[in-house]
């Protein structure tokens, strides 16, 4: 009876922000392994350069994680009306000091170690793909309780913050922000630069501000805008995330989240899908850096030679598919080992 029921609450329940989810692993997971697979390229076919071009578009993953981290974050507070937010520390830094140790055990370079280059190589964002994720979230969740507060304050003026954000993005992405000294070498790790997504989250949790009644199809399309704007107006991309065509991708994808789209509404093994990897995202996102370590040497040896229009894009697909698979793999087995507190949160 359980298991029908929570069958039904499933079926009822708005899939838009799981599909979200789902969209942007897919985009981190692509980003970091869509070259899994060497192909060799016909003539009629894009270059790696030309690839990795359109891989910019897709660097709307990690706003719409803070800016759905932010929302769900401030929901959970509004409902319990405790500060349970401070419990997401502990359970972040469980996975967090694993995978980073393990990635310290594989990557490291033992011979020219010191204690400034053990914290500043592994320790501080920079010791594998995904790790400077779980250090914005740390200094996000320890300054939550200000950003409510603040939040608070200017909750009426939604829109001249959305205009403030796109200014602040335009500016650092439009001047030599990222080649000063320090400010380079700390790249987007400071909380500082997510502040306008989170801000936008808790006030959306309030408010549902962004419902904005467009079509979900341009929604999912306008990442292409990342593309024209980095073609037409050549920012600096020294750091792709402070794009300002970022920011406005990431807020029509959010839009989404308003549609009355629920789970009976999508093709069964869409919905299947769809929570699978929505309920999977922290592990994949742990896992994929050790996936692609630990199978690229094998798929380096076996060049595909198949040469026909596309081809690269396709095994870039089928490079990434292949990665989440083994990826929810090994989220299975160390569930099965209850070893479920490293992949989940």
């Amino acid at each position: 009876m359980m298991k029908i029921r929570q069958h039904e609450n499933l079926q009822k329940r708005n899939a838009s922000a799981d599909i979200l989810k789902a969209m942007s692993i897919f985009a981190v997971v692509f980003i970091h392994g869509s070259f899994l697979i060497p192909v060799s390229q016909s003539r009629y076919d894009i270059d790696s350069e030309s690839l990795r071009f359109l891989g910019h578009m897709l660097r709307f993953c990690v706003p719409v994680f803070i800016f759905l981290w932010a929302y769900f974050t401030e929901k959970s507070v509004l409902k319990s009306s405790e500060k349970t937010y401070y419990n997401r520390i502990y359970k972040l830094f469980i996975p967090f000091v694993f995978w980073s140790s393990v990635y310290f055990i594989i990557l490291a370079d033992l011979k020219n170690l010191n204690i400034l280059t053990l914290i500043s190589r592994h320790w501080v964002g920079y010791g594998w793909s995904g790790q400077y994720y779980f250090i914005i979230l740390f200094q996000l969740i320890l300054l939550f309780g200000f950003i409510r507060k603040l939040t608070l304050q200017i909750l009426h003026y939604p829109y001249i913050i959305i205009l403030i954000s796109f200014c602040f993005f335009a500016i650092i992405s439009y001047s030599n922000w990222f080649e000063i000294g320090i400010i380079g070498k700390l790249s987007y790790r400071p909380f500082i630069y997510w502040l306008p997504y989170a801000i936008l989250g808790v006030i959306h949790a309030h408010k549902n501000i962004i419902k904005w009644s467009i079509p979900i199809i341009i929604a999912y399309i306008s990442p292409v805008l990342i593309l024209a704007e980095i073609y037409i107006f050549n920012p600096n991309l020294l750091n792709e995330y402070m794009l300002p065509s970022v920011f406005i991708t990431t807020i029509l994808l959010i839009s989404t989240t308003a549609s009355k789209l629920t789970y009976e509404n999508l093709p069964p093994w869409i919905a299947v899908l769809v929570q699978t990897l929505s309920n999977s995202t922290l592990g994949i996102f742990c896992l994929n850096p050790l996936v692609i370590i630990l199978f690229s040497p094998a798929f380096q040896r076996i060049e595909m030679s198949v040469k026909i229009p596309g081809i690269s894009i396709f095994m870039s697909l089928i490079s990434t598919i292949l990665i989440m698979i083994i990826c929810y793999i090994i989220i299975e087995i160390f569930k099965k080992i209850r070893l479920g507190k490293l992949i989940s949160n």
